[in-house]
């Protein structure tokens, strides 16, 4: 899988900053699945609930290679990008920003995913108790920064 030229820099600034060395092809699910992690995180702290949705959008996200992985590479793939949501979690500050803008970038030569990326928000956020004021208010925001609407 080829990556779109903003993504592959993303990439490789990415892995140069990070313990992990993520497959290309993980990345993109990584980067794509990003915005999830920004409604999980929308009142500024993730708590120990949201902390099992971060838990179920790595499991969501390792999913997609359930047909190409063995059980064990599969459960591995699910603990590294735990991992990495982790580290996003806690340095959002220092990603947000590169992440959505290059996402934003993607998107806009990949506009059939957009739906597919609203759905996913609105699935995360609604997991929870319903959506929250603080959810919607992310959804919104992501929605305008990513042109999905």
């Amino acid at each position: 899988m080829s990556l779109h030229t903003n993504t592959e820099e993303l990439y490789t600034r990415y892995n140069s900053l990070n313990n992990v060395e993520l497959s290309r092809e993980h990345f993109q699910t990584l980067f794509i699945y990003f915005p999830c992690l920004l409604i999980v995180a929308s009142d500024g702290v993730v708590d120990e609930e949201e902390w099992v949705f971060v838990k179920y959008l790595a499991k969501f996200m390792a999913e997609g290679y359930k047909n190409s992985l063995t059980r064990t590479e599969l459960e591995n793939l699910q603990k590294v990008y735990y991992n990495e949501l982790e580290y996003l979690v806690n340095n959002l500050e220092q990603w947000k920003d590169p992440f959505l803008d290059t996402l934003k970038s993607y998107l806009d030569q990949n506009d059939d995913e957009k739906d597919d990326i609203l759905d996913i928000l609105h699935l995360f956020a609604d997991a929870s108790d319903g959506v929250s004021d603080d959810e919607e208010e992310a959804i919104e925001e992501i929605s305008k920064r990513l042109n999905l609407e």
